[in-house]
């Protein structure tokens, strides 16, 4: 259940090592952060970094280890993404939205993680998450990566639906059919959170696209679980909430080829608590 961070220094890398330290603390998961050689921050500067960030968390302090990589920043993710329950990416204000024209780091690890990619906006809230809010998918590999994942946090069920007609106003048949289909999916997975846990599911169906419903449900303390194909519907950039990207279970992942690391894989002693 290992939490991978990548970290370059940037503005939204730092966001993204706050929220997964306090993400590791609340869950007591191993962090490992993937710090790129020659970027704007050096093993120094992320020392301090995070003996700042762990200063910050109450109770004990996770497990924390580096990987100094001085090949591909991206393929040194991507292969540390290979043994981690999930991948934590800041994604920045200055860079074009989700999809072509994304940064480079992005554009390559998010179409191939192997890992549920966890990205953090530069309008998220960095607290451990305190529910999780499930976009319902016809993949089973979405509410299993949330069971899995959720421990004892309440879970929010979130199903949207549209007719889609190339006519400007779809026909009451149409949105009749559309609805009947989302509901088929939303009971279909509500039904196996609710037999997977003891916890109350909370499940709404409401009509409209994701990128529109999802900003209107969420509050402050949710991670926000969807299918990996449904990032570019989603508005990353100012959202409240980090947004689990959860890779398909047909996906098939050839990971890059080993180039030079520096592997730090000590326990740094200075930086926990007894």
């Amino acid at each position: 259940m290992r939490t991978t961070v990548g970290f370059s220094g940037s503005g939204a890398s730092r966001r993204a090592l706050r929220w997964a330290v306090q993400d590791c603390a609340a869950t007591a998961h191993p962090l490992h952060v993937v710090l790129a050689s020659g970027a704007a921050a050096g093993p120094g500067e992320l020392d301090a970094l995070l003996a700042e960030e762990l200063s910050r968390v109450p109770g004990r302090e996770p497990e924390v280890d580096v990987t100094v990589t001085t090949g591909d920043p991206a393929s040194a993710l991507l292969r540390a993404a290979a043994d981690s329950a999930e991948l934590v990416l800041g994604c920045g204000r200055k860079v074009a939205p989700i999809g072509p024209g994304t940064g480079k780091v992005l554009s390559v690890v998010l179409p191939r993680s192997p890992a549920a990619v966890v990205l953090v906006g530069p309008q998220a809230v960095l607290t451990a998450p305190r529910r999780l809010l499930i976009v319902s998918s016809t993949d089973a590999a979405v509410s299993e990566w949330a069971l899995e994942r959720g421990g004892d946090l309440p879970l929010r069920l979130l199903t949207t639906w549209q007719a889609r007609s190339i006519a400007t106003r779809p026909s009451d048949v149409e949105r009749r059919r559309a609805h009947l289909v989302a509901a088929g999916r939303h009971q279909a997975v509500r039904a196996v959170l609710s037999a997977a846990t003891a916890r109350p599911v909370r499940a709404d169906v409401t009509e409209g696209s994701v990128g529109e419903v999802v900003p209107q449900r969420l509050t402050v303390g949710d991670l926000v679980v969807v299918a990996a194909a449904s990032v570019r519907a989603m508005p990353i950039r100012t959202l409240r909430s980090p947004v689990v990207l959860v890779p398909s279970s047909e996906r098939r992942v050839e990971l890059p080829a080993p180039d030079v690391v520096d592997l730090r894989d000590d326990v740094r002693q200075g930086l926990q608590r007894s």
